[in-house]
C-alpha cells in the first residue's frame, strides 16, 4: 500500500518561512518609503534595521513589481550620489466607493494615498428606490464609465466599499443603516461581479481611521481613537495598529454617551442628554433653527452640511463685525458637550491620540473648547489636550478611506497581493 506522508497541519516549511520573512521585510521597506520618502537605500536600512544588501535586493524587487520608483540621483558634497526612492505615484491604484444617503462617491486612489480622480452620482430622491439592488446597479454603471475614462494603463488591485451604520465587513453585511432603511443587507454579495475585485467592505468611520493610520494623523502612533461627530456619530478604536471590531463588529457606538445634564435635552431613544441628542450636526442645526439663527434651507440644497456651514459663517467675524454671538454660543456649547463624551472615552481607553473627524471640524476654532472640557473631566488632566488633533483629511476623505483597506493589503503583503509569490 502506497501511503503518502502528509505534512502536519499548522506547520510552516522552511521555504514558506523564508517567503513570509521576505514579504515582511518588503513591507517594512515599503512602509519606510511611505513614511519618510523620498529616501535613499541607506536611509531605508537605518529606518528598518535591515542590512544594506537586503535593502538593495528588496528595493529591486519592489521596483520590478511597480511599487517603487527611483528619482534622479542627488549629488552629495562627498561620496557616491544618493538615489532617492519613492512609492510609484501612478502604477498601482485601488478603487474607493462610498455609499451615502444622498449619493455614491467613487474614485481612484494611488498607493501613497493620493486621490487621482473621483466622481459622484446622486441617488434617487424617492425612498422606495433606495434599495440595495438599485444602489448597487447605479454604482456599477457609474464605475464602468469612470474606469473606461480614467484607469488607463494603471494596475487596479481591487475595490474598497464603505458605508455608514452598523457594518460587519467580515460577513459582507450591512447589519443596520437607519437613514437608508437597510437591515441585514448582504452588500458584498449584491456588488459581486458588478465592481472590480477583490472587494472589501468597511464601515465608514473605521475606514477613515485606517486612512489616518496609514497616511494621516495616526502614522506616528500605534494606538488612537478616531471620533467622528457629524450627521452620524461613531468611533474607531485602533490598538497595535489594528482597528478593534469586537463580536459582530459592533464596537464604536458612541451615540448615547452622556454629553450634558441639561434637562431640556432628552434623547427619544435613551432618555438622556447623550452625544446624539446634544452634539451631533442634526441636533446642532435643530437648536439653531429653534433659536432663529438659520433661515429655511434654500430649495435645491442637499441638507444639514450646508446648514452647518451657514451657521459657522454666521458665527465668524466678517469685515468689521464680530460675528453672531448666538451662533458662537451654540458652537462653543456643542464643542463642550462633545468634549464631555470624549473625556469618558479617554479615561476608558487611554489612547495615545484622539483624532477628530466629521462636521465638528467645520468650526476648528472651537476645538480648544472641546480640549478644555476633556482636560476638565478626564483624570489625565491638562496633559490630554495636546493629544486631541483634527484628522488630516477633511471633506475629501470618503473616496480615500474607502480604498485604503485594499491598499493596506498591498502595503502589508506586497508580493502575495500582486500574485508574485
Amino acid at each position: 500500500m502506497n501511503i503518502r506522508k502528509q505534512q502536519p497541519q499548522g506547520l510552516i516549511t522552511i521555504g514558506q518561512r523564508a517567503e513570509y520573512m521576505r514579504q515582511g521585510n518588503a513591507s517594512a521597506v515599503l512602509r519606510a518609503v511611505l513614511a519618510y520618502g523620498p529616501v535613499s537605500r541607506a536611509e531605508i536600512a537605518r529606518h528598518t534595521g535591515l542590512s544594506a544588501p537586503s535593502v538593495t535586493k528588496l528595493t529591486s524587487s519592489l521596483i520590478e513589481a511597480g511599487l517603487l520608483g527611483e528619482l534622479a540621483p542627488v549629488e552629495p558634497t562627498q561620496g557616491r550620489p544618493r538615489v532617492p526612492l519613492r512609492v510609484d505615484p501612478e502604477r498601482t491604484v485601488a478603487l474607493g466607493v462610498h455609499i451615502g444617503l444622498l449619493r455614491t462617491t467613487f474614485g481612484l486612489v494611488a498607493l501613497d494615498g493620493r486621490i487621482l480622480a473621483e466622481r459622484e452620482i446622486a441617488h434617487p430622491r424617492a425612498a422606495a428606490e433606495l434599495t440595495p439592488r438599485r444602489i448597487a446597479a447605479q454604482a456599477a454603471e457609474g464605475v464602468r464609465a469612470f474606469l473606461d475614462e480614467r484607469l488607463g494603463d494603471r494596475r487596479l488591485v481591487g475595490t474598497g466599499v464603505s458605508i455608514g451604520g452598523w457594518v460587519d465587513g467580515a460577513r459582507g453585511l450591512v447589519v443596520a443603516h437607519g437613514p437608508l432603511g437597510w437591515q441585514n443587507v448582504p452588500l458584498l454579495e449584491e456588488l459581486a461581479g458588478k465592481l472590480p475585485g477583490p472587494l472589501v467592505l468597511e464601515q465608514t468611520v473605521r475606514a477613515i481611521a485606517r486612512a489616518e493610520l496609514w497616511f494621516g494623523a495616526g502614522r506616528e502612533v500605534d494606538d488612537f481613537a478616531l471620533v467622528f461627530i457629524g450627521n452620524v456619530l461613531g468611533a474607531a478604536i485602533v490598538v497595535d495598529r489594528t482597528v478593534h471590531r469586537g463580536p459582530g463588529a459592533a464596537a464604536g457606538a458612541i451615540e448615547h454617551l452622556l454629553a450634558t445634564d441639561d434637562p431640556s435635552v432628552r434623547c427619544p431613544q435613551c432618555g438622556s442628554g447623550c452625544l446624539s441628542a446634544s452634539a451631533g450636526d442634526l441636533a446642532l442645526i435643530a437648536e439653531a433653527r429653534a433659536a432663529g439663527l438659520l433661515e429655511p434651507t434654500p430649495r435645491g440644497d442637499t441638507g444639514p452640511s450646508l446648514d452647518l456651514e451657514r451657521l459657522v459663517a454666521a458665527a465668524r467675524p466678517a469685515g468689521s463685525g464680530s460675528g453672531d454671538e448666538g451662533a458662537q454660543a451654540l458652537l462653543r456649547r456643542r464643542a463642550r458637550r462633545a468634549g464631555r463624551a470624549i473625556a469618558t472615552m479617554v479615561d476608558l481607553l487611554n489612547p495615545s491620540r484622539v483624532v477628530l473627524a466629521g462636521g465638528i471640524l467645520v468650526a476648528e476654532e472651537y476645538l480648544d473648547d472641546l480640549r478644555a472640557e476633556v482636560a476638565l473631566r478626564s483624570h489625565r488632566g491638562a496633559a490630554v489636550a495636546e493629544d486631541i488633533v483634527p484628522a488630516v483629511f477633511g471633506a475629501r476623505t470618503l473616496v480615500r478611506s474607502s480604498a485604503v483597506p485594499v491598499l493596506e493589503r498591498v502595503i502589508t503583503e506586497p508580493f502575495t497581493s500582486l500574485g508574485l509569490l
